[in-house]
């Protein structure tokens, strides 16, 4: 059984089975694409994510790290086992 050709998924020329720039056709392909996704051109459709500014990630960091060494000390585990 013969495989279908496979296509560039930027501009559409055939690629080669074992192309190392696979599913793009070339490196200026993949890397135009990447570049896109860099400056935001493709998007995931959903609600966006929220930013914690860095004074809410570290608090919300230590509350985290000081549940799982709670847990632990209730296995009767130590912090050198984790």
């Amino acid at each position: 059984m013969e495989r279908a050709q496979a296509r560039c998924s930027l501009c559409g020329k055939n690629v080669e089975p074992n192309a190392p720039s696979r599913p793009f056709c070339s490196d200026r392909c993949k890397m135009v694409d990447l570049g896109r996704w860099f400056r935001g051109q493709y998007a995931i459709p959903g609600e966006p994510a929220i930013a914690l500014d860095p004074e809410e990630f570290e608090e919300h960091l230590r509350r985290l790290e000081a549940r799982r060494a709670e847990e632990r000390a209730e296995k009767g585990e130590h912090d050198d086992d984790a």
